[in-house]
């Protein structure tokens, strides 16, 4: 018979296995909501990111802004580019794409954004106003480094 060790999980990584369960349903369901528009949770987020910058910013920029590491900007600006809702502009360093928001992205934006967030409150709401904050900042913790 095969020897068991006997493991007494620590709060810490009860807590941890939680998150990442949590945060593994939150990916999946993302990913559901974003494919009825074509789209992956990663491209709405480069348009967040464009919505929110003042100029046209770099691909590198965007990579940095974005919620994900996973994230390979060129394909996902390809995509949004396909669609019309980015525009890559030139730029004196050839080595660097700037990108920005088009009139045709904002106003996708404009018109998914009461879904996308009424679906954040849906995901939300076993927690109350003050919980939900709460969550925020020690989710901040976490990520700080």
């Amino acid at each position: 018979m095969t020897k068991k060790v006997k493991i007494t999980p620590s709060v810490a990584e009860q807590a941890l296995i939680r998150l990442m369960r949590v945060g593994d349903r939150l990916w999946r369901k993302s990913d559901e909501r974003f494919s009825q528009w074509g789209l992956t949770d990663n491209h709405y987020n480069v348009l967040r990111i464009l919505n929110g910058a003042s100029d046209p910013i770099s691909q590198a920029e965007i990579g940095r802004k974005m919620l994900s590491s996973r994230a390979n900007v060129t394909k996902l600006v390809d995509l949004l580019e396909q669609r019309k809702f980015v525009k890559r502009l030139a730029c004196s360093d050839r080595r660097v794409n700037l990108v920005e928001l088009t009139d045709e992205g904002a106003k996708f934006i404009e018109e998914t954004l009461p879904m996308v967030i009424g679906m954040a409150n849906e995901e939300m709401k076993p927690l109350t106003r003050d919980e939900q904050k709460t969550l925020f900042v020690l989710l901040g913790k976490l990520l700080e480094e």
